[in-house]
């Protein structure tokens, strides 16, 4: 298994810095996604890596509409932010040939002449499959995405479920749990923590769903103690909408308000709506705020 990981520095290569992997489904009216480049620009340390899914995937045209163009360009210009595009899989029953066009709309949106000027640096392929017939399958969807987009580019597969270890071999991240969070101490959980080998733990994603009482805690200590990549843990069901990696977010709903104040950051008196995201740093220690998400 030899898959080159030069994107980011991984957790267990640098602890001083989290990286927030951030699905943003939502679209981008006026103000929408002002909390993110806020948030990015007040906390350098911290790397942004934002999904980007105008209408699952990239939709039909080179760009995406000049709402999405706004942003996006906003975006392109903060240091700390990396964009990917997301592409969905139909857990392997999705066509090489239409996940192909998918990441080379993507590529376009690079061109300044037909596209929007924004380079996008990776792919997040939703509904991957798990099972080990299908890891030439993904292995060849994540040459796709090298080819069309650079060696670099960030490959993230998320099935959901533990996988087949060969699916490390080409992605870079692997989600291998997203469930409620009851369902993390289950049998098949716990035993499949034990098979998988630490250094792929370490480029795993947790995602826990509707924490209640102290589920949330009790998880973020065995995330710490085993050394997982990345994790989310949140007292909402459904959705799933913003990850840490290299650390926490911990989300939740927020009402709207005025001069919030979260982790000593102060929202200046503007008003929030949607989600608050809170960031942990050193793999634990020193709880920091990310700042208002969206």
């Amino acid at each position: 298994m030899g898959t080159k990981m030069t994107k980011f520095s991984s957790p267990s290569q640098n602890n001083n810095k989290a990286l927030i992997l951030l699905p943003l489904y939502i679209y981008p009216s006026p103000d929408a996604w002002t909390p993110l480049l806020l948030a990015a620009n007040r906390h350098p340390t911290l790397q942004f890596l934002v999904v980007v899914n105008p209408s699952n995937g990239p939709g039909e045209g080179d760009r995406p509409d000049e709402n999405y163009v706004r942003v996006l360009q906003q975006l392109r210009d903060v240091e700390n932010v990396k964009l990917v595009g997301y592409v969905y899989c139909s857990y392997g029953k999705r066509e090489q040939g239409e996940m192909r066009r998918d990441v080379e709309r993507y590529k376009v949106w690079g061109c300044e002449k037909r596209g929007c000027g924004v380079d996008i640096k990776g792919i997040f392929f939703d509904e991957a499959p798990a099972d080990g017939g299908h890891v030439g399958y993904m292995a060849e969807a994540a040459g796709e995405v090298r080819s069309a987009l650079g060696e670099e580019a960030v490959v993230v597969y998320n099935p959901g479920v533990f996988p087949d270890q060969g699916y490390w071999e080409k992605g870079d991240y692997v989600v291998v749990f997203e469930n409620v969070a009851r369902e993390w101490w289950g049998g098949y959980v716990r035993e499949n923590v034990k098979k998988l080998p630490k250094e792929l733990r370490e480029r795993s994603v947790v995602i826990a769903h509707s924490c209640q009482g102290d589920e949330k805690e009790r998880i973020l200590a065995d995330v710490r103690r085993e050394r997982w990549g990345a994790h989310f843990l949140t007292g909402e069901g459904g959705i799933i909408v913003g990850m840490g990696v290299g650390g926490v977010m911990w989300v939740r709903r927020m009402r709207s308000g005025m001069g919030r104040k979260r982790g000593g950051v102060v929202d200046d008196g503007e008003r929030w709506l949607g989600w608050v995201g809170w960031a942990m740093i050193d793999r634990g220690q020193v709880e920091y705020s990310a700042s208002s998400i969206f």
